[in-house]
């Protein structure tokens, strides 16, 4: 083996070890807020607090649109 292809391989495994040490290092942070998908949600929710409104309203016209549709039907 060349020294140029250990040197490739020795730089390839130190950035696999790098990113074996990064993992979980959030898994602390995230536990004070009941998880990741926690977390998120309230990130979520700080960036955009209007969201579950919208959310919601969209549930409504959907479910008023799929009323007229089977009202349609059943005339």
């Amino acid at each position: 083996m060349s020294s140029e292809n250990k040197s490739a391989d020795k730089s390839q495994e130190s950035r696999r070890e790098a990113w074996r040490r990064l993992r979980g290092i959030a898994k602390d942070i995230y536990a004070e807020y009941g998880g990741g998908e926690a977390y998120l949600r309230r990130e979520r929710e700080i960036f955009n607090p209007d969201m579950e409104r919208r959310g919601a309203q969209i549930e409504e016209a959907m479910s008023c649109s799929t009323e007229k549709e089977v009202s349609k039907h059943e005339t």
